[in-house]
């Protein structure tokens, strides 16, 4: 389930993209009135001024009763981008006393204020009829009407508190089971080993999903514990099974390869460098773990009893360690080849409980990602 915005405010948005412009007209104007106040009174530049104007007046004109049919709420935007525009003609013309007189531009700003007024009155009963429906999505259409009459008029009647009662009625309470291991022959592997790592992961997850202390997002999470204690009943429950988990250790790959280099080893009568060819063999031990798993990420709605998302997220953990041995001349080798053979040949490989850790880690942000996704509104 993705965030989505109500269709009605898609709506809104689509015809604000549509004519939320700037006409020629504006900056025509702009340029001709910044030339009439460096020239003082000019016929010519007033008659075009004069033109201009009359020119984008009449056009936003003629959208403003076209767009008085489109449908409520969508036509609001498009309404005050073009009073906005006629406003903004308004000012521009206004800079100069004298093409004020002579043009006679139309102050729209009480037009405009009243249909900011008719917008967010709109907006605001909409949100309070989606208020009445006593339903998780007809709060979130509620929150975003509200938020939006705000947009049209900042502090609108009782709209700051009725958006946040909105929010408060959507807030769904969320339990995060622990990890679990659906995984054959647990027991080889020591799995009880990895119940504190797992603890830590779990703990930290909570927390970066908010807990309950956000203020920003629609849901409060708990563990096992922290739910009994607050007494509350979860309205969604998301378990954490690891599938498919395997930890391969393949047999030590072996490779050689020679290294030869020019040294000088003196000088000859003519004191000229004399070189000799000095050579030496590496032999690369490489040693390998591969782990993989895939964790399921159930989530369920313990009304319906329907998992919402079921969803298989892969993980992979590679490590690969090489140490060296030489035969030779070691004046032959590369400083890398002395790097490899300055390692030791009895470390030892990450753990499986180190492995696992990895493997949570890389997918951590997006099973976060996908639980926020669900639960929210």
């Amino acid at each position: 389930m993705k965030k989505l915005l109500p269709v009605f405010l898609l709506l809104t948005a689509v015809y604000s993209c549509r004519s939320n412009r700037i006409p020629n007209e504006e900056k025509d104007l702009l340029s001709l009135i910044n030339r009439l106040n460096k020239k003082g009174s000019d016929d010519k530049l007033m008659a075009d001024i004069q033109n201009v104007y009359n020119s984008g007046y009449i056009k936003a004109k003629q959208r403003l009763d076209n767009y008085q049919y489109d449908p409520v709420p969508a036509k609001w935007d498009r309404l005050i981008a073009e009073l906005e525009g006629i406003q903004r003609m308004y000012d521009i013309v206004n800079r100069n006393a004298y093409a004020i007189k002579i043009v006679k531009p139309v102050n729209a700003y009480p037009r405009l204020m009243a249909t900011k007024d008719s917008a967010a009155n709109d907006f605001y009963f909409y949100g309070s009829d989606k208020m009445l429906l006593n339903t998780r999505a007809g709060n979130r259409e509620a929150y975003y009407a509200f938020d939006k009459a705000q947009q049209y008029v900042p502090n609108y009647r009782d709209a700051s508190t009725r958006m946040k009662e909105a929010f408060d009625k959507s807030i769904v309470q969320v339990l995060v089971n622990n990890f679990e291991y659906d995984v054959m022959g647990l027991g080889s592997f020591g799995w009880n080993s990895l119940n504190g790592r797992d603890r830590q992961h779990h703990s930290n997850m909570i927390r970066d999903l908010g807990g309950q202390g956000s203020n920003s997002f629609p849901a409060k999470f708990y563990d096992q514990y922290e739910m009994r204690r607050s007494s509350r009943n979860p309205d969604y429950v998301v378990d954490l099974i690891w599938r498919n988990v395997r930890f391969d250790q393949n047999p030590d790959r072996n490779k050689t390869y020679n290294r030869s280099k020019q040294i000088e080893t003196g000088k000859d009568t003519a004191n000229k460098p004399i070189y000799a060819t000095v050579v030496a063999t590496v032999y690369v031990t490489e040693r390998e773990l591969n782990a993989t798993g895939d964790l399921n990420l159930i989530i369920t709605h313990t009304d319906t009893r329907e998992q919402v998302l079921w969803d298989r997220i892969p993980s992979n953990y590679r490590y690969t360690y090489e140490f060296a041995r030489y035969t030779g001349d070691q004046r032959a080798l590369e400083s890398s080849d002395l790097t490899l053979i300055n390692r030791s040949n009895n470390q030892p490989l990450p753990s499986r409980d180190e492995a696992m850790g990895e493997m949570i880690r890389r997918i951590y942000d997006q099973t976060l990602n996908r639980i926020r996704n669900t639960v929210s509104w």
